[in-house]
């Protein structure tokens, strides 16, 4: 390589880092860019070994591999697979890019190692691979919460169903004992519907109420068999986090109750924001809730959620002419 003025003009202009390093491992020529990058003034670095330019730890085996490179030049990237750092005036390291190239001077044979900052191109890739990770969880969550949804909760749905069925035709002593065990699946069912709410928490970072609740009401219809009316009013997407965890809980015992107990043909469910208040009402036509069971575990949940938030629930039934749930909490500006 000849220290011609075109040569350097050029060298000078490139947007990358140019350190040129002579056979016995001393910098012979940087460019302002690498100047800059490494935070040196040019006097500094001319005729100073080129391991100043990596970390201290790096020393050592950095002379190795200069020297395999000296006995077999050729063009090729520097560390291939391999992340790179390179060392400032200030101590501080950075991501870099290197690619070698050899060539030779009147002077003897030298290496010009071209050095590009990658750190911001780094910081993409570890923020792209987080995104791939966070997405391959959320995609096991889904999967998790839909096969307790679709299997594990429709067994135990279809044996509490049956179980019900039975408690007329048992002998009056039983109907305790029986009544007892449908309890315990009820609370068990619960859970899991707990379980799985909490996976799905996971997957819907990002979506709003008014999403996640259409979700809600179109998951219901398997256990239904039909889709309940869904009726949206006001401003539902800016309704916070937490309160949205609590109405998407009340919303799903709610349908749960009506699937379970009510016998009804059709749900009516509404979801409004007005003023500061946040309501929920899910009415159903089916034959009501009998005044020894008014305040179930399911019922009494949905309360404790709207008393948490400063609310209320109210529950009205009359004898087959169904049910009203109407739950709201108040909402900060």
């Amino acid at each position: 390589m000849h220290d011609q003025p075109a040569v350097l003009d050029v060298v000078e202009a490139m947007p990358d880092g140019v350190v040129v390093v002579a056979r016995d491992g001393l910098i012979v020529l940087v460019n302002q860019t690498a100047e800059r990058m490494l935070g040196y003034a040019r006097d500094e670095l001319l005729g100073q070994p080129v391991e100043l330019l990596i970390p201290a730890d790096l020393h050592d085996s950095h002379v190795v591999h200069r020297a395999d490179f000296a006995a077999s030049p050729r063009r090729r990237s520097m560390g291939d697979g391999l992340s790179l750092l390179a060392r400032r005036r200030d101590g501080s390291t950075f991501d870099v890019e290197i690619s070698l190239a050899p060539a030779r001077r009147d002077d003897g044979e030298v290496v010009i190692a071209t050095i590009r900052d990658v750190t911001s191109k780094r910081a993409a890739e570890a923020e792209l691979e987080d995104a791939r990770q966070r997405v391959m969880l959320a995609e096991d969550h889904e999967r998790i919460a839909r096969d307790l949804h679709d299997t594990v909760i429709q067994r135990l749905f279809a044996t509490g169903l049956t179980l019900q069925s039975l408690i007329a035709i048992v002998p009056e002593q039983a109907r305790a004992k029986l009544e007892r065990v449908i309890d315990d699946q009820d609370d068990a069912i619960r859970e899991l519907r707990t379980a799985i709410f909490g996976l799905s928490e996971k997957r819907q970072v990002g979506k709003t109420l008014r999403t996640i609740a259409n979700g809600v009401v179109d998951e219901s219809q398997r256990v239904l068999g039909f889709r309940p009316s869904l009726r949206l009013d006001g401003v539902l997407d800016t309704v916070d986090a937490t309160v949205t965890a609590e109405v998407v809980a009340t919303l799903r015992e709610a349908l749960t109750n009506v699937a379970k107990h009510a016998g009804a043909r059709r749900v009516d469910v509404s979801l409004s924001h007005t003023g500061h208040t946040l309501c929920l009402q899910v009415a159903d036509d089916g034959h009501g809730i009998p005044g020894s069971h008014r305040l179930g575990s399911g019922l009494l949940n949905m309360q404790d959620r709207a008393e948490r938030l400063g609310g209320t629930c109210t529950v009205t039934s009359v004898d087959n002419h169904g049910t009203t749930v109407r739950w709201e909490v108040p909402l900060s500006d």
